[in-house]
């Protein structure tokens, strides 16, 4: 097999040809996990392993093997402390097994909720496809995120005898990240992340804790074409798998040709790539029927909508050609009478 480096400012891995990558794929035990991938993914694999494309890190598996707490802490402390604009530093992460209405989360692609060391939870998502009402449905999330911590505090309290207080109440942090973003965003021109906290228009100054934080990533690669501040390189890392941008993140920071590194480890390890890359598929699974559930279901309650309202209107047509009929008659009478 011809094997060459990458020059120093693509990827760190090794080149080959298709026909070599599909050679590897072919001999490796998960071949047949390969074949049940879609034709996108299986061409993304393809892509990644003959080193044209690096991954797309937004994948749950793989956002949670680059950011593990565990081994890389300071990696998702730096993300959430530019995404937030104060330095954050994480404890743990949590599960993210709640009253979250999960299944009302369109096509998810990554989902992870961490305890900082302040106290303050922060949940992240990215979004393939940005849901309806995101406004809403994240004031709901963030309720449940409040609540939570809520009921976390009051079972520390009582464990350790000591009194609860709401002012121990931290911060909840919900973050957003669209890979195709909703249509509201497009409307607010040249702006591409969007923080939000709750305040009085008196200059009352109490804490409602809750915080939002969307980030739009398809609008941000049309308004940002150079890396300036750490932000632009964690949002570029985060969405983007072209090798030419690739290059310039590690040209604007160094320290990521360590994580490309680690990366491009998964071309030699091919089972691998494959499991978390059918472990994304099921996510994506789940939520796209989710999502296309959903979707049934507004057309269903619009023609039921639809339908009253022609029934209604054919009811009001009915009504008026009765009240006609009886007009008619009415002339009719009198004219007969009139004879």
């Amino acid at each position: 097999m011809t094997k060459k480096q990458y020059p120093s400012n693509n990827m760190e891995g090794i080149l080959m040809s298709e026909e070599e990558a599909m050679e590897i794929l072919r001999n490796c035990s998960a071949y047949d996990k390969y074949l049940s991938l879609t034709k996108e993914l299986q061409q993304e694999v393809s892509d990644f392993i003959q080193g044209k494309k690096g991954l797309k890190i937004a994948y749950d598996p793989f956002f949670k093997h680059i950011f593990d707490p565990e081994l890389h802490g300071d990696r998702l402390e730096r993300l959430l402390t530019c995404l937030i604009g104060q330095e954050v530093k994480v404890k743990q992460v949590l599960p993210t097994e709640s009253k979250r209405l999960t299944a009302e989360s369109s096509l998810l692609i990554m989902d992870i909720l961490v305890e900082f060391e302040s106290g303050a939870l922060g949940n992240v998502e990215i979004q393939k496809i940005g849901y309806d009402f995101p406004g809403e449905r994240s004031a709901c999330y963030s309720a449940d995120l409040l609540v939570r911590q809520y009921y976390r505090m009051k079972s520390r309290s009582k464990e350790e005898k000591k009194e609860f207080l709401y002012r121990d109440l931290q911060k909840v942090y919900t973050i957003v990240l669209f890979e195709t973003s909703p249509g509201e965003f497009h409307r607010v021109k040249g702006q591409y992340i969007h923080r939000a906290s709750q305040k009085f228009d008196t200059g009352l100054e109490i804490d409602l804790l809750q915080e939002y934080i969307f980030v739009a990533l398809d609008i941000f690669h049309e308004i940002v074409q150079t890396i300036d501040t750490e932000l632009d390189v964690w949002l570029h890392f985060l969405s983007s798998n072209d090798p030419l941008i690739i290059g310039k993140i590690i040209e604007a920071c160094p320290a990521f040709r360590k994580i490309y590194r680690e990366i491009s480890e998964f071309q030699r390890k091919p089972e691998e790539l494959i499991g978390m890359y059918n472990e994304a598929l099921a996510m994506l699974d789940k939520n796209t029927v989710d999502y296309m559930i959903e979707r049934q279901q507004k057309e269903i309650e619009r023609l039921k909508e639809e339908s009253m309202a022609h029934k209604e209107e054919s009811k009001q047509q009915a009504l008026e050609l009765r009240k006609k009929d009886e007009e008619l008659e009415r002339l009719r009478k009198k004219l007969s009478l009139t004879e």
